[in-house]
């Protein structure tokens, strides 16, 4: 796995310490981004957005944790300006 796979992987596993395996999507572009994930919890797949729905993890820090994770990407050498940029990461923890 990349580097930039590596330290989503690491930031999102923060949000869902029990998570078995994440699989990432990110859509980025300049002024625009969407980032979605399941996470693995005792073999059951979770959509990041239902588990905000049902308490596993905080809104706020969804918010602010694929926020960031935008602004790190767009930062990066895999990321193109002026582009919609589509990376996928997986990986078992």
């Amino acid at each position: 796995m990349t580097d930039l796979g590596k330290y989503v992987i690491s930031q999102l596993m923060q949000l869902v310490p029990n998570a078995e395996k994440l699989e990432v999507r990110a859509n980025i572009s300049d002024k625009s981004f969407s980032v979605e994930f399941f996470a693995f919890i005792g073999g059951v797949k979770h959509q990041c957005y239902d588990m905000i729905d049902s308490g596993i993890i905080k809104e706020k820090d969804f918010d602010s944790t694929v926020k960031q994770l935008a602004k790190f990407i767009r930062s990066c050498p895999e990321y193109r300006p002026g582009e919609v940029n589509k990376f996928s990461f997986t990986s078992n923890s």
